[in-house]
């Protein structure tokens, strides 16, 4: 073969491969076009998607600050449904006059006292406690003065009694002394304690100040509980009537003092009601 014939087929085989270079490039930019379609394409669903979960990042900080707020407020009702309830149960237990325990409330305490001791039998003691002259203080410094003794009256007993004591308005100016696991000597030192210290306050009302006194009945259970009824209702009425005997005897003998009655020992063996 002739040099001008090689050189004419060397000629030839580079314009066919530049045809094919040129050919595979037209078919690459083409694949790029649609790569950078593609790209272009899931960048716009990528930038809608962070917009979307922005929005609901947003939208789920809304519902849980939202739904912090509901449960705070949800609590707050809560709270104070218990608050009234309490208020309530308060009310329905305490004298509304001097705020400590009425009646009936501190007797219900007698007999889960009474209960409780049935297996220690350990001594019980009450006591009832009349302010001395009472009806004098309303006459000669007015109603308003009398409801004021019987509020500093209530405070002192509670100020001064040991803390598994309690205290009760039992009606007018009579209160009344719950002393579990308190044999009748220690009953009767303690109560003679309140007298001379509701003796030594002044109560000072409406411009003017007075002192009083009280007088005390105080009864003592020993032995074990009465069989006459699951409740002990009338171990407690028993305990009291003592309790009462004593104070009448207390104001019969002057007022200002302390009669204790005789340690009661309850009969057991009474039929079961």
């Amino acid at each position: 073969m002739t040099e001008t014939s090689r050189k004419a087929e060397s000629d030839f085989t580079l314009f066919d491969s530049e045809d094919r270079v040129l050919e595979h490039a037209s078919t690459i930019l083409d694949g790029l076009e649609e790569t950078t379609d593609l790209i272009k394409t899931l960048t716009t669903a990528y930038k809608r998607a962070v917009k979307d979960q922005k929005r609901m990042v947003r939208l789920c900080d809304r519902m849980q600050e939202e739904l912090i707020a509901v449960k705070e407020r949800l609590e707050g009702e809560v709270k104070a449904r218990a608050e009234l309830a309490e208020q309530f149960r308060m009310q329905a237990i305490t004298d509304g006059l001097t705020q400590v325990f009425n009646r009936g409330h501190f007797l219900e305490l007698c007999n889960h006292e009474l209960k409780a001791r049935s297996r220690t039998e350990a001594p019980l003691s009450v006591a009832l406690l009349d302010i001395d002259h009472f009806k004098s203080i309303n006459d000669t410094y007015g109603h308003a003065a009398g409801d004021e003794a019987l509020r500093v009256v209530a405070r002192t007993l509670e100020n001064s009694l040991r803390q598994s004591d309690v205290v009760c308005r039992w009606g007018g100016e009579e209160f009344s002394l719950l002393m579990p696991r308190t044999n009748s000597e220690n009953a009767s030192g303690l109560t003679d304690r309140l007298r001379n210290t509701l003796s030594e306050i002044v109560i000072k009302e409406g411009g003017t100040s007075f002192s009083l006194t009280a007088s005390f009945g105080v009864a003592t259970m020993v032995g074990p509980n009465p069989a006459c009824k699951a409740t002990g209702a009338d171990a407690i009425d028993l305990l009291f009537k003592d309790a009462d005997d004593a104070l009448y005897e207390a104001k019969g003998a002057g007022r200002n003092k302390v009669i204790t009655a005789k340690a009661r020992l309850l009969e057991t063996a009474e039929a079961v009601d």
